[in-house]
């Protein structure tokens, strides 16, 4: 009998302790900045600043930031993949700077337009919005958010 009190106790505990990880996993709190490092010959390099708080009273496991900049539905470039875990503590923050590099001037012609990358490369002033998804996994669990961003080059 006393098995089964120990047993039906050390469930409970277990089934509460992964409901609050589901549960800090979904209050993660995420913003993205967007910079334009340099324009070169083999494209755009831009830097993303991401930001993770985590509002809960418990520590988290995060994988490194993996974050995707699209256009109209069309890809604009994306960061290396890192096998990487990070902690992030109870009631903190951690700040990331990423580095994106573009597909290329080729692909930027099909995604952009030749009238906007013309302009991109001869300097003048352009705007793009731009949507951002970062996905990274919190204590084994998938979490993705995607913000919409203006660039401006």
């Amino acid at each position: 009998m006393l098995k089964w009190i120990a047993g039906g106790v050390a469930a409970f505990f277990a089934g509460r302790y992964l409901l609050r990880l589901n549960k800090a996993s979904n209050t993660i709190v995420t913003r993205t900045s967007l910079q334009v490092n340099k324009v070169s010959l083999s494209g755009i390099e831009l830097k993303a600043g991401v930001r993770l708080q985590n509002p809960n009273p418990i520590n988290l496991s995060i994988q490194y930031p993996f974050v995707n900049l699209t256009h109209k539905g069309a890809s604009l470039g994306s960061s290396q993949v890192k096998d990487e875990t990070i902690q992030l503590p109870a009631n903190g923050e951690q700040s990331f700077t990423i580095t994106i590099q573009s597909a290329g001037w080729l692909s930027l012609i099909q995604v952009l337009g030749t009238e906007l990358t013309q302009k991109i490369r001869s300097g003048q002033k352009a705007v793009l919005d731009v949507v951002s998804t970062m996905t990274t996994k919190v204590n084994g669990l998938h979490y993705s958010q995607q913000e919409t961003l203006k660039l401006s080059i």
